[in-house]
């Protein structure tokens, strides 16, 4: 395929997207708006709206007119992921925060956020992207980004927490991402009560991961022949151990990841008091390491599907980095 039937089907794909996601964009402006995509996607280097106007054969007083004019991204995004990925239950929504490096005084945000390439706290910006993963096709739409206000103006106006943030934004989005899917995926840091709990109360189904030392119970199994007592029956057993798991309760399976690599694996459903309900746990042994443990509140989800969901929410990274 050249150049030319590719810049076809690309402007053919995002008319069909706009046309069946977006009701209030009139002829006009959705023809803007495909040939500035287009051109965009032409530019060699930066992009400005001389630029724009040099390769796109129009004024640059008209790309600045028309960039004034509110799009739903968020629709228009999902609905792009809908187009190119396949059924619902293959795909799941990947959040993840991300470090912007700035400085300065005066712009809007600016406070301490974590770097996950420096590993600290550093002074910048920061910015919760979302993103439609597939399964099957190991990859990543981008459906948005939402630039996160800093900590001292959350406790001293909203009377938020950081994480209670994240919260209202994923709640502010659920409606259309449960067009999409109602699974979530987040790294560890998101695998807490207030979080977890919250979006199980809106519908979704979490995948995430867990740190090595967290503290499992298997559920307990009724004896039938033991001897009837007084009290409330046990609900839960020993604390888990993962150094040496009761293979009578866990499942084990291999993992074929999407090079070929196999890895023996381990699943139950166990309990968690962390998170305060029992949850499907995936545990991947490694050679003088600690194992990696990946779960889902949803207990009849697939525990190769969990895998591939967490490991496949990486693919968020290259859309930020692109949008960087």
């Amino acid at each position: 395929m050249n150049v030319l039937a590719i810049l076809k089907d690309f402007t053919f794909r995002c008319k069909s997207v706009f046309e069946n996601t977006t009701t209030k964009m009139s002829k006009r402006f959705l023809n803007w708006l495909i040939l500035t995509i287009r051109t965009v996607a032409l530019i060699p280097g930066k992009v400005n709206f001389t630029r724009l106007s040099r390769y796109g054969g129009r004024t640059a007083k008209t790309f600045a007119s028309n960039f004034k004019t509110s799009v739903d991204w968020m629709k228009v995004n999902i609905g792009m992921a809908q187009d190119c990925f396949g059924p619902a239950d293959d795909m799941a929504v990947a959040i993840d925060p991300s470090f912007i490096s700035k400085a300065g005084r005066l712009t809007y945000g600016i406070g301490r956020f974590w770097s996950g390439v420096a590993q600290r706290v550093k002074r910048g910006l920061e910015i919760m992207a979302i993103g439609a993963i597939s399964l099957s096709k190991h990859t990543c739409v981008m459906l948005g980004a939402v630039q996160s206000p800093n900590f001292r103006t959350l406790e001293s106006e909203k009377q938020m927490s950081m994480l209670g943030w994240y919260v209202a934004l994923v709640r502010s989005k659920a409606t259309e991402l449960f067009s999409l899917t109602d699974i979530l995926v987040a790294d560890a840091f998101f695998s807490k009560y207030e979080f977890v709990n919250e979006v199980i109360g809106m519908g979704f189904r979490f995948v995430g991961r867990l740190r090595a030392n967290s503290y499992l119970r298997y559920l307990a199994i009724p004896d039938s022949s033991a001897p009837r007592r007084r009290g409330r029956k046990k609900k839960y057993g020993e604390k888990v151990d993962f150094s040496n798991l009761d293979m009578s309760v866990f499942t084990s399976f291999i993992y074929e990841d999407s090079k070929g690599n196999k890895t023996r694996c381990h699943t139950a459903v166990v309990h968690s008091r962390a998170l305060k309900r029992d949850i499907r746990i995936v545990v991947c042994p490694f050679e003088n390491a600690e194992p990696l443990l990946y779960f889902s509140t949803d207990t009849d989800m697939r525990p190769e599907k969990i895998i591939g969901f967490y490991r496949t929410r990486f693919q968020i990274e290259f859309g930020i980095r692109d949008a960087k």
